[in-house]
């Protein structure tokens, strides 16, 4: 293609809003996208200004693929995309334009293990993708990860393979949807090229499927994945797989196929704790070279607690929209905003009178015992898991959970709170306990 001056690049990008408008929440459209101009298409780059950096980390990763059909259909050849920030407010640092590159490999450059905050929830998870990523074929083939939309899937196995393709530069690695697999699939049945299809995802030494519970009920899939698998197994390389659920609970599922998902590690992703997501939020501030203070951190953490992608987009979006109208980022603006955004607060305040009261039944004890200063096990343990519930479900300090509990000071709190979270980690009944009577003490 030619290159075409900038009224055609602008018009070409009318063209592509007017096209994916109605594809996109009304205000999702108006935030991210209207502000975004047509610049220059030079070769087959169609250039894209947007305000600053934030608004190129919330496209590329919720809009691309959108936005890259539309330019096909309305060009009707392959043209590539590229968001450019003029900087107003924060800068970038410069390498981060950087990592929005899709390399060969299909990777992400900005999915890396230092970029992935670990706590508790993911501490197992990232421990094996370590491993794997250390020695491919070797330690836990298949890891097969599962876990809720927005928790970090992606990132951590394009994670493994940006550490192989960097550490050992050769090696044939690929990333792909299973969503995509299938698609590649079919077009290679209809179009007589299934032996190409098949030397291309056969002949990887790392292959990473994402979203594996695509193949939901799907036969003809599941066949080409078993083959796949059995291809890559056999001769020592290394297949990791996402999903949203284990595989035992993969509806329509051969046997043959979840046995093999079950031949090396089975790990879960969990919902961040508050310290996670604080964590998390610095991350991503840090990397978009913001100064955001703690009490607007600790305000979004306590407003959005179990899925990352949502935590990291309410930050970006405060910041995006801070620096659009050139207003100073503060705990009162970003309630309103967040409120404007996510809705207002419909979550019932939960109290610590409720989670002892819910606890004493389901252990047999009295309320006031829980108070008291009885440290026999039948009630020192029941107290030591109320106080539990009581920091993960409540926004209070340690010196006023101390208070509810007979006046206990805060290092017994943080003591007795420490321990209950490492048993969850080892004994999966009492981890089961916990979560019954967590959704006990939210239906009040």
């Amino acid at each position: 293609m030619e290159n075409i001056n900038p009224l055609s690049a602008e018009n070409t990008w009318k063209e592509v809003l007017s096209n994916i408008s109605g594809k996109i929440p009304t205000q999702s459209f108006k935030t991210w996208l209207e502000p975004a101009k047509g610049a220059s298409i030079k070769g087959n780059v169609l250039t894209v200004d947007v305000p600053n950096m934030f608004f190129v980390d919330w496209i590329e990763e919720h809009y691309r693929k959108i936005i890259e059909i539309a330019l096909l259909n309305i060009v009707g050849s392959e043209i590539s995309i590229k968001f450019n920030p003029i900087e107003r407010g924060i800068k970038p640092k410069k390498e981060k334009e950087r990592l929005y590159r899709i390399d060969s490999h299909n990777l992400q450059k900005r999915y890396t293990f230092k970029t992935f905050v670990v706590g508790s929830g993911n501490r197992f998870a990232h421990a094996a993708a370590l491993a794997v990523s250390k020695s491919p074929g070797q330690a836990y083939n298949p890891l097969f990860i599962y876990g809720a939309v927005g928790l970090g899937k992606t990132h951590l196995i394009q994670a493994i393979g940006n550490y192989v393709t960097e550490n050992t530069p050769g090696s044939k690695v690929y990333y792909t949807s299973c969503e995509k697999f299938l698609n590649e699939m079919v077009d290679a049945i209809q179009n007589s090229t299934m032996i190409q299809f098949k030397k291309r995802y056969r002949g990887k030494d790392i292959l990473l499927i994402d979203d594996l519970q695509f193949i939901e009920n799907k036969e003809g899939l599941q066949e080409e994945i078993f083959h796949t698998f059995n291809s890559l197994h056999d001769t020592g390389r290394q297949i990791i797989m996402t999903s949203d659920r284990p595989p035992i609970e993969i509806n329509g599922i051969e046997e043959r196929l979840l046995s093999r998902f079950q031949w090396g590690l089975v790990c879960d992703l969990k919902p961040p704790d508050f310290e996670t997501r604080i964590a998390i939020l610095k991350t991503k501030a840090e990397l978009a070279g913001a100064s955001v203070s703690n009490d607007i951190l600790i305000y979004i953490a306590q407003r959005i607690k179990s899925n990352i992608r949502e935590l990291e987009g309410a930050l970006v979006t405060l910041l995006a929209l801070t620096s659009l109208t050139d207003t100073k980022l503060t705990l009162d603006s970003s309630k309103q905003m967040l409120d404007d955004i996510l809705g207002r607060e419909k979550i019932t305040k939960i109290s610590i009178e409720r989670i002892q009261e819910v606890v004493s039944n389901h252990y047999v004890i009295t309320p006031q015992a829980l108070r008291g200063k009885r440290r026999t096990r039948s009630i020192s343990f029941p107290r030591q898991v109320a106080i539990y519930l009581s920091r993960e479900q409540t926004d209070l300090s340690l010196k006023a959970i101390g208070k509810a509990f007979g006046g206990r000071d805060h290092s017994t709190i943080l003591h007795d709170y420490d321990k209950i979270k490492s048993l969850i980690a080892k004994d999966d009944e009492l981890k089961i306990d916990i979560e019954q009577l967590s959704k006990k003490i939210k239906e009040c």
